[in-house]
């Protein structure tokens, strides 16, 4: 069930959601970013741990 990311569709639906204008200029470099954090993302959700790892403890001050 693997979807192909749409950087664009989700870079203009997230900046519509937080009323943000992208500058023209920038919109090719913020979309290397996000294409860029999303490959480093699936690195790390793809990263295979035993099931007895443990979560790390929760703060409770």
């Amino acid at each position: 069930m693997s979807k192909e990311f749409d950087a664009e569709a989700f870079l203009d639906a997230t900046a519509a959601a937080m009323n943000l204008s992208i500058d023209p200029a920038w919109r090719p470099a913020v979309l290397d970013n996000l294409v860029r954090s999303r490959q480093i993302a699936q690195a790390v959700l793809n990263f295979p741990l035993p099931d007895e790892v443990e979560p790390a403890s929760v703060f409770k001050p």
